[in-house]
């Protein structure tokens, strides 16, 4: 018994479905339809719908006189080579804060003491840490860590060489990554101490400068930027939120097109951050996909034909 072949052109489309290479991964949000974001730079990507049996078995047959499927595990396994914020906040449960452009000036974070209250305060210790007039081209971006060498001088810290040559040279004067060749003053009323070769300057507070010796403050420091996303990983009460994904595989030559919906999803592997050497960063995602009741579906796969 042979197929007949449809009668009607615009209900026809090929038996042989060929499907090739991934094109996207997207994900919206369950409750209000909208998308996160979508994922261009992606690697493998596959739909798994495994499934696990139970077979009869008794006597002396070598084989199960029946089977049942027990249950399907259904999943997207994803090769990540991009990291938008969305990835980091569904698949690694991240909460994301964003700075705005500063194209011209660049940014200087919030000073924060690390150790003690006495090296940032107002008054009696450093009171800001700011861009020095032409200062812009010496910026580094860089972690900072001010440290209280006497009651009115202090050391500066980076956590890194990164951006050393931007601008003016800068150095390490010690294995501890300090690079201050000696303390700077800090005075008062808000009078300005070049932090030499960041392009930064701090200032001083209002009253007589008393500070304690050990104790620390912290800043961080980028050069002009288009923007900012600083990703809080590990932050109780975030969770892996459910979602909803599209995959499109590419457009082949003959029109053909494949996509898919899944309409309940959940990342259980959590991402691997990699950087290698010499290399850009990818990593492997694993998405279950969930029955939604709602839809009484998993997913649906679309195929299209051009005439």
């Amino acid at each position: 018994m042979g197929i007949t072949a449809p009668t009607t052109a615009a209900t026809t489309y090929p038996l042989n479905r060929k499907e090739y290479g991934i094109h996207s991964v997207s994900a919206y949000n369950r409750t209000t339809g909208i998308p996160y974001g979508e994922l261009a730079i992606v690697g493998d990507c596959s739909l798994s719908f495994a499934a696990s049996s139970v077979d009869l078995r008794g006597g002396s047959s070598l084989y199960p006189r029946a089977t049942e499927v027990t249950e399907i595990d259904s999943s997207v396994s994803c090769n990540v080579r991009s990291f938008p914020d969305w990835i980091m906040e569904l698949w690694m449960a991240g909460s994301t804060t964003t700075t705005s452009a500063a194209a011209t000036s660049g940014t200087i974070s919030a000073l924060s003491n690390v150790v003690g209250s006495s090296a940032y305060v107002a008054t009696t210790g450093v009171a800001t840490v700011e861009l020095a007039s032409g200062g812009i081209a010496d910026l580094k971006t860089n972690y900072y860590r001010v440290e209280v060498a006497s009651a009115t001088t202090v050391d500066v810290y980076t956590a890194s060489d990164f951006q050393f040559n931007r601008g003016t040279n800068l150095y390490f004067d010690s294995d501890v990554n300090k690079i201050t060749t000696s303390a700077l003053t800090v005075t008062t009323s808000g009078a300005a101490t070049a932090i030499p070769g960041t392009g930064l300057q701090l200032t001083g507070g209002s009253a007589a400068i008393a500070m304690t010796v050990g104790d620390v403050f912290e800043f961080k420091v980028s050069p002009p930027h288009t923007g900012i996303a600083d990703i809080d990983i590990g932050v109780p009460g975030n969770t892996f939120a459910e979602h909803g994904l599209w995959l499109f595989g590419k457009e082949r030559g003959s029109g053909e097109k494949v996509s898919i919906e899944c309409y309940k999803a959940q990342c259980v592997s959590g991402l691997t951050y990699n950087m290698s050497m010499s290399d850009f960063a990818s990593t492997d995602a694993t998405i279950k996909l969930l029955l939604d009741t709602s839809k009484q579906k998993v997913a649906t796969v679309r195929f299209i034909s051009e005439p």
